[in-house]
């Protein structure tokens, strides 16, 4: 393809996805520090306020249903770090969600309602699959594939034939706005294609699996009591004495629980199945025995494969993908009313 070609697939790409480019890289900020900007937005919602006696998952679990009559919890995620609450996904036999958040010091009830009542939750299941099932999970793909094609034809339309890099590089903050825009652009772009090509490699690779598996309504649990919950939790940690335990799905009658595995990666989990209503184990997977590709790709694309720093470089990155879905759909708007002005003219004279 000549050059002209690899720049007009690049536009007409980038002008169809700039909106969703856009949205994936606000999320993706959030997300990249999800336990403490969660606290930093709802304080009162997600931070604990460390009165009274610790709260066992299982009693958790009832008090979340007990706020919400009709809906049933489906999946519970544990406190990660001091001053950090619960969190229960919950859902009802028509597939409402909804979200209820507990205090682990002394089991209040904090904050209760639908995804909305949780931003950064909702930016989650924005950036996920935005807000529309496996639809939105499609469109996150075309988004990761688009995102790919303008990083490749970027980088292969600005490849420099002659002349050091640099100069391929540099900015003229002198000339007129529109062309140390148009500069910008290129320069952030061939900068950070690496790292975008990353980020939507690692994507896709974590989204194929999720549309070609069968989707269906969540499993609801049975009606269950904390002491039970907590008897299948106490069964499913002998699996992996101490341990901690990151988060648990309630499906049917079996608990399907997640034990933290940093030794294999910060997003890794051992696994154990159990039974609730005469607990036993079905099944514990060791991290490193696991099959799951989400495993090995999920701190991959969030950076946590590459310790404090890795967030902080995906951070610049988001920004940068955030700044290039705004600057192209403003150069082209730019040079469209250049050309106008410029048709104008001619038939003026």
């Amino acid at each position: 393809m000549s050059r002209v070609q690899w720049l007009r697939v690049h536009k007409y790409v980038g002008l169809a996805m700039a909106a969703l480019l856009l949205v994936q890289a606000l999320t993706g900020m959030l997300l990249l520090y999800r336990g403490p900007v969660a606290r930093l937005v709802d304080p009162a919602g997600m931070t604990s306020q460390g009165a009274g006696p610790a709260t066992p998952p299982g009693m958790a679990v009832m008090r979340a249903e007990q706020a919400l009559p009709g809906f049933s919890v489906v999946r519970l995620f544990a406190p990660d770090v001091e001053g950090a609450t619960y969190v229960a996904e919950m859902a009802n036999g028509a597939g409402e969600k909804r979200y209820a958040s507990i205090d682990p010091a002394g089991g209040a009830l904090l904050r209760a309602g639908t995804i909305w009542a949780f931003p950064v939750e909702a930016a989650l299941q924005i950036h996920y699959r935005l807000m529309a099932g496996k639809v939105g999970m499609a469109l996150v793909l075309l988004n990761a594939l688009a995102l790919l094609t303008m990083a490749a034809t970027g980088l292969a339309y600005w490849w420099p034939r002659r002349g050091p890099v640099s100069k391929h590089l540099s900015i003229r903050w002198s000339i007129a706005f529109r062309l140390v825009l148009r500069q910008l652009h290129r320069t952030l772009g061939v900068v950070a294609s690496a790292l975008l090509g990353f980020m939507a490699v690692t994507g896709l690779l974590l989204i194929v699996p999720e549309i070609v598996a069968a989707d269906g309504p969540p499993a609801l649990h049975a009606a269950s009591s904390a002491t039970r919950i907590e008897q299948s939790l106490r069964m499913a940690q002998s699996a992996f004495p101490n341990i901690r335990l990151r988060d648990f799905r309630l499906a049917g009658g079996q608990l399907i629980v997640n034990f933290n595995a940093p030794e294999r990666n910060p997003r890794a989990v051992h696994r154990a199945i159990v039974t609730i209503a005469e607990p036993h184990i079905v099944s514990a997977t060791r991290a490193e025995n696991s099959t799951a590709l989400w495993m090995t790709v999920l701190p991959l694309h969030g950076g946590n494969s590459f310790g404090a720093v890795g967030p902080m470089v995906l951070m610049i990155v988001a920004v940068i993908l955030a700044a290039l879905a705004i600057s192209g759909p403003l150069m082209w708007w730019q040079a469209k009313s250049l050309r106008r002005r410029s048709t104008t003219r001619k038939q003026i004279a």
